[in-house]
């Protein structure tokens, strides 16, 4: 064997990088690999994500190194849903009033590089397969080796590889996808939207639209995937015949045609089904997936890598005997049901993990959701 882990991470996106972050502020004794297949898709459609990600980075240790990146603020997002207003919500009503338009490659790679920074030990490869191996599992790397760790977190975005080498299977609870095409960016604030994401429906689904840190602006048409081959809005002649005729999405693009072939990109919410494996975390898109309107993407796979990091802990050092996985899985779906609160509030506490538990501060109630979760 190669090498031994206490916590093997496949996939350094957000929700990796989160959960070795977490992990090795809250248990630096444990030795943690990073793996990364190193192959960044050169397309990218951009991310808008609200003020709340301050709160997110901040209890990552991140949040003042984020903004040395220089990721472009935002500030507000605009909306004509059901009908010909658009409307604007206003970051500044929030505590923390900037949101931010992030140049996502960057963003990923720079989370990524904080995590190794902090302890989290790299390894550029891809997983072949997964397989338990008496009570830890067995990683067969290819060229990088066989790895053994205790804990595996599958952190492979929406092809969730070794959870479905694991035997998870996910749950569709739709079917949409982006019909997805970029424009050069004319620098125009003037214009209505303008100067931030704004969404604008019509009879079969919605149209987004945003400038890209590439200097580009991105227009997506999302709608479910049968209406797609019905419709023929993959062709881009019907996909530019459906644009004409928007109210506020074409005249914020500078020129008839896209810079590129039309993108069509799965954008469904799913769940993965059944019980974890003992030792065995997805994380992430990896876990579940949301309806990108949320803007709550990148959030939603910091918590989970958090939270995560609670369970790993609790297994390792707590031996608490599987109770933390199951609590892990229960607050996740919890999100994907949309009970009891907004999932994408819920911050999960830095503060001590003690018997399995997180202690939290009162004055945080939505905080507690996690030490709520293991009491029931």
């Amino acid at each position: 064997m190669d090498a031994a882990w206490d916590a093997f991470i496949a996939g350094a996106g957000p929700a990796g990088a989160a959960t070795a972050l977490s992990l090795t502020a809250i248990a630096p004794e444990l030795r943690v690999c990073l793996a990364d297949a190193g192959q960044d898709d050169p397309f990218h459609i951009g991310e808008s994500v609200p003020p709340l990600i301050h709160q997110f980075l901040d209890q990552l240790g991140v949040w003042w190194a984020f903004l040395d990146e220089g990721h472009c603020p935002s500030f507000r997002t605009m909306s004509a849903w059901g009908g010909p207003a658009l409307k604007s919500n206003e970051f500044f009503l929030y505590v923390q009033n900037t949101g931010w338009r992030l140049d996502r490659a960057r963003f990923d790679r720079w989370l990524a590089a904080e995590a190794t920074r902090r302890g989290a030990l790299p390894l550029r490869t891809r997983v072949r397969t997964l397989s338990q191996y008496g009570e830890r599992w067995r990683i067969d790397c290819g060229e990088a080796g066989i790895h053994m760790a205790r804990c595996v977190v599958d952190a492979t975005g929406r092809t969730a590889l070794l959870s479905r080498q694991a035997g998870l299977k996910p749950v569709h609870h739709d079917r949409l996808v982006a019909c997805v095409g970029f424009f050069p960016d004319t620098g125009d604030r003037e214009r209505p939207g303008a100067d931030a994401a704004l969404v604008e429906t019509f009879q079969d689904g919605w149209w987004y639209t945003a400038t890209t840190p590439a200097g580009q602006r991105v227009a997506a048409l999302m709608t479910d995937s049968d209406l797609v081959r019905r419709l023929g809005v993959a062709r881009l002649e019907t996909w530019l015949e459906l644009v004409a005729v928007t109210q506020y999405v074409r005249p914020l693009l500078s020129s008839e045609r896209p810079l590129a072939p039309l993108r069509v990109l799965p954008a469904n919410s799913r769940c993965l089904k059944g019980p974890f494996p003992p030792g065995l975390l997805p994380v992430g898109d990896a876990m579940s997936c949301f309806d990108p309107l949320s803007s709550q993407g990148i959030l939603k796979a910091l918590r989970s890598g958090i939270f995560a990091s609670y369970a790993i802990v609790d297994r390792l050092l707590h031996a608490d005997d599987g109770h933390g996985c199951a609590r892990y899985a229960a607050l996740i779906r919890q999100g994907v049901q949309g009970v009891p609160d907004h999932p994408a509030c819920v911050l999960p506490s830095r503060t001590t993990l003690v018997r399995g538990t997180v202690l939290v501060p009162s004055a945080h109630s939505e905080r507690q959701r996690w030490v709520r979760q293991g009491a029931t």
